[in-house]
């Protein structure tokens, strides 16, 4: 006849309880204690850990999406990549063009993805987009006389292509230009004659050093230019490509910044503004720079629905409301919760600690009973 397991008496029972408070017991009576033997702190705190590196990032990008709304800081950043590996080309104006007025229009072909930048006579001398049928135009000045016409495409990381070919044209003023009889620059004047072949002087020139970046809706956009030579004082006008125009008077050459903020995304291609400079000075000279301006909505900007391919006047608004409610959410209820169940969780484990360890002699006394 089979012998049957006694069955434990309450003393017993009463000596393996885990707790002396919820008088649980473990239902195998093995002496050990359920709770240290079945919870998985490993991967409670594995899982904690990796909710913990979610929310850091969450917040990071969040704040950095804030505070770059609230125009406080620009924050750039560029990761180099390969270069453009096709040369745009020049096909209008032809090589041995002449002009006799200004501005004129470059354009030619040019690698999607890129942008390209004019120089003429080895200076600087504007920039253009190109488009997804790999084409690009833009406006330029001239010098008097001769003019070297080269463009070269730059990757929307800034990195350098080849050059393109190079076209040699003309300009001819309509009349030459006569320096002011007083104030001005009367010790370099633009034009000399004395009956022989006109010399031309310092030519008027705007500088600047563009690099591809871009702005926001509702942020300013900032052109730092340079205008040099010619005869002071200068009168600037800009057209920023959106129907807005600015008139500036300028009393001496030298550095000075344009800023202007865009209402909505550009019209042109990845949401480019084309904004056109022109300059004159007191003895009738006239210069032309012709760059551009990426303006995209903010990360999180909310599209008006309705018809296609417009955008409401308060999607700004309406974005940055969305990033500052985020932002409060975490701040207010997801990352003081997230510490409560850490400490939850520290404190369960250090709570079975201590009453494992005193119940240790009991366990032993329950096993050899």
């Amino acid at each position: 006849m089979k012998s049957r397991s006694k069955r434990p008496s309450k003393k017993q029972l009463r000596a393996i309880q885990t707790s002396r408070h919820l008088h649980v017991v473990h239902k195998a009576h093995t002496g050990h204690i359920t709770p240290h033997r079945t919870t998985s702190y490993p991967v409670l705190a594995m899982l904690l850990l990796l909710i913990g590196v979610f929310l850091v990032s969450w917040t990071r990008w969040v704040g950095a999406t804030t505070v770059t709304q609230s125009g406080s800081y620009t924050v750039n950043v560029s990761v180099p990549g390969p270069p453009p590996s096709q040369a745009a080309t020049i096909d209008q104006p032809k090589d041995g063009a002449v002009f006799t007025s200004q501005p004129i229009t470059v354009s030619g072909t040019c690698p999607v993805n890129t942008y390209e930048k004019l120089y003429r006579n080895g200076a600087f001398s504007g920039v253009a987009q190109c488009d997804l049928s790999g084409h690009y135009s833009l406006i330029t000045g001239l010098f008097p006389s001769n003019n070297q016409l080269k463009v070269r495409d730059f990757s929307q990381t800034d990195v350098p292509g080849p050059w393109s070919n190079t076209v040699n044209v003309t300009y001819n003023p309509p009349q030459p230009v006569t320096p002011p009889s007083t104030g001005g620059n009367e010790g370099n004047p633009s034009t000399t004659n004395t009956g022989g072949p006109t010399v031309y002087g310092e030519p008027l020139i705007f500088k600047t050093n563009f690099v591809y970046e871009g702005h926001y809706v509702n942020s300013p956009t900032t052109w730092e230019l340079d205008i040099e030579g010619g005869n002071a004082p200068y009168a600037i006008s800009v057209d920023w490509g959106d129907g807005q125009h600015s008139l500036i008077s300028r009393s001496k050459a030298g550095t000075f910044n344009f800023s202007h903020t865009y209402k909505k995304p550009g019209p042109g291609y990845q949401g480019s503004y084309v904004t056109k400079f022109s300059a004159s000075d007191e003895a009738g000279q006239q210069t032309f720079l012709q760059l551009m301006a990426i303006v995209n909505n903010p990360p999180g900007a909310a599209i008006a629905s309705g018809n296609a391919g417009h955008s409401s006047n308060n999607t700004f608004q309406s974005g940055a409301g969305n990033v500052y409610s985020s932002f409060l959410t975490l701040m207010k209820y997801i990352w003081p919760s997230y510490f409560l169940a850490v400490l939850l969780l520290v404190s369960f484990w250090l709570g079975e600690r201590r009453e494992y360890e005193r119940l240790k002699p009991r366990l032993r006394k329950a096993r050899h009973a």
